[in-house]
């Protein structure tokens, strides 16, 4: 079942409500019926990618440095053919912060696209 509109939005209320205070800003993108979360500070080149909505349910990826924070929680895949990624409690406001300040400082920038040539 793809992700709903409302769902949508109320994962980016949630994020948002979990870091009031922060610099962190969140936006969504379409894609295949289902969502990829994005992150942005106010030193962010551009928005990076940090969850995937999918089934109304909010994964992340198996990340070293999110191992010991998340190590009892479940684990399920966004899609077929995807990574086993954690499962997160969108109604817990502290899971969402702690996630998001350990992971977001360390993804990397998004490859800037290439531009097309024409000849």
């Amino acid at each position: 079942m793809p992700t709903s509109e409302n769902f949508k939005d109320f994962t980016l209320e949630m994020l948002s409500n979990a870091l009031q205070g922060t610099q962190y800003r969140f936006s969504a993108k379409k894609m295949f019926g289902e969502y990829c979360i994005y992150v942005a500070d106010d030193s962010a080149i551009a928005p990076k990618p940090i969850f995937l909505l999918c089934d109304e349910t909010l994964f992340v990826k198996e990340h070293k440095i999110l191992q010991p924070l998340l190590e009892s929680s479940p684990k399920g895949f966004p899609y077929p053919g995807a990574k086993e990624s954690y499962i997160l409690d969108i109604d817990s406001p502290q899971i969402l912060r702690e996630v998001v300040l350990t992971l977001a400082p360390t993804l990397p920038n998004p490859k800037p696209k290439k531009v097309k040539e024409n000849h």
